[in-house]
């Protein structure tokens, strides 16, 4: 009895889309282990780092930028509020813009972040020119993409 493959495209290791999905995968395991060792998961740590360099973003501006929804925002505000990392006015009043900020803590945790990020990288084993490659192609395909944000990582 033969078995006949069903599969009429190419070769997997051919699938540009395929192997990103694969890379997506050991990265993120590689970021979920190195910011856990810190408390945070990486979408929170994108929370922080777009806190940080954004000051004043809305929820929603925030959420886009970590590409999860608005409502999965307020759990994960909720979550860095209690770690004691941001702030927000609630005396703004219901159907204020209310935006969060970073306290002294967050501060200081994403400052440990940085370390993380860059043992992240390096893990990559690849040269600073690969680097730049690697980035300016998949940040081609982030500012290509007609989808809107969906929920990702939502710890």
């Amino acid at each position: 009895m033969s078995l006949e493959r069903t599969w009429p495209g190419p070769a997997p290791d051919d699938i540009a889309a395929w192997t990103l999905v694969q890379a997506s995968h050991l990265v993120a395991r590689r970021f979920r282990s190195a910011f856990g060792r810190l408390g945070l998961s990486p979408t929170q740590f994108g929370v922080l780092l777009e806190l940080d360099l954004h000051p004043g973003s809305s929820n929603g501006e925030v959420a886009r930028a970590v590409l999860v929804t608005p409502q999965s925002m307020s759990d994960l505000l909720g979550s860095l509020q209690r770690l004691g990392y941001v702030e927000r006015d609630e005396s703004a009043g219901q159907g204020h813009r209310v935006p969060a900020r970073l306290t002294a803590a967050g501060r200081e945790i994403l400052r440990e972040c940085a370390a993380a990020v860059i043992g992240v990288e390096q893990s990559l084993r690849l040269s600073p020119v690969e680097t730049g490659q690697l980035n300016s192609l998949l940040r081609a395909v982030l500012d290509r993409s007609d989808e809107p944000a969906g929920p990702a990582d939502q710890n």
